[in-house]
């Protein structure tokens, strides 16, 4: 049967494991073999006022720097020019991305799901969408199908690209940004959670307080680590401060507490052989 394959007898360049750095300690959340891995999908949802946007575009543009021969691409479905010009005021380093702004339209000629295809097929190394729920709606009003069938054709499309089908044959990684419910939670279909690579939240320590700490965390990740939190500060202009020193003393912590479960399990297993040893005997 074509459709069984074993994996020795699959091939891939060894380029497509060669991640995107930061050049930052993100990127020993990103992936456990540090950075953004390429044709994967990370999904990005948080509380209102996080700064989803600002952590993205401020990954992206720490990416540009180190690889300034990357194609990266972010999609704006929310913010138009003036929105985004008061983040590049605050943030001067996200003024050298490539920006497709799009909003719903219907005029037939130029409809912006055509335009976000067409721009999508020249290839591009790494795509991030503000928001997959906006782009989602948008592609339900100009091609007059339902929010079901529109998700549908989104993740089609990234498909596609995630397996290099795009004229410079590149595996195109997508970082996408969701709507959450009231409740903080994801807000999508089993089928958009199962092409998740990752998730990646970004949360409160006081969902309440707007002002308390920010962190970002990873509850699902086919890549790296889930549960480790990573503090960041946006009140630093012209970058994004991450906490360093309390993610490299947690993540200590947590392999201490590893280490002693670790003792804990094997002294059991002894105990429990040594017990059952001892209840043979007098059998």
């Amino acid at each position: 049967m074509d459709e069984i394959v074993k994996m020795r007898d699959v091939r891939f360049s060894p380029e497509l494991f060669i991640n995107y750095r930061t050049g930052t300690i993100l990127d020993e959340l990103l992936c456990s073999y540090q950075g953004l891995p390429k044709g994967v999908n990370y999904m990005v949802i948080g509380d209102p006022g996080v700064g989803k946007t600002t952590i993205i575009l401020d990954l992206l543009a720490n990416i540009q720097t180190k690889s300034p021969n990357a194609k990266i691409l972010f999609v704006s479905a929310e913010m138009n020019e003036i929105d985004l010009a008061i983040y590049v005021e605050r943030y001067p380093k996200f003024q050298d991305l490539n920006i497709l702004f799009l909003e719903t339209t219907f005029d037939n000629e130029n409809k912006s799901w055509d335009v976000f295809q067409r721009v999508l097929a020249q290839g591009w190394d790494i795509v991030a969408i503000d928001s997959f729920y906006e782009l989602q709606g948008i592609v339900k009003e100009e091609e007059n199908v339902t929010m079901k069938k529109s998700e549908s054709m989104l993740l089609s499309l990234i498909r596609q690209h995630n397996k290099a089908d795009n004229e410079r044959k590149v595996n195109t990684t997508f970082l996408t940004i969701q709507q959450v419910t009231k409740s903080g939670a994801f807000v999508g279909s089993n089928r958009l959670k199962h092409m998740i690579t990752a998730m990646m939240e970004l949360r409160l320590d006081n969902a309440k307080n707007i002002y308390s700490k920010r962190f970002v965390v990873f509850t699902k990740h086919r890549r790296g680590d889930v549960g480790v939190k990573l503090y960041y500060d946006l009140s630093t202009t012209g970058d994004v401060f991450y906490d360093e020193e309390t993610y490299q003393k947690d993540i200590r912590i947590k392999k201490a507490q590893s280490e002693v479960a670790e003792k804990i399990r094997s002294f059991a297993q002894k105990f429990d052989t040594m017990f059952n040893q001892i209840n043979d005997k007098e059998q």
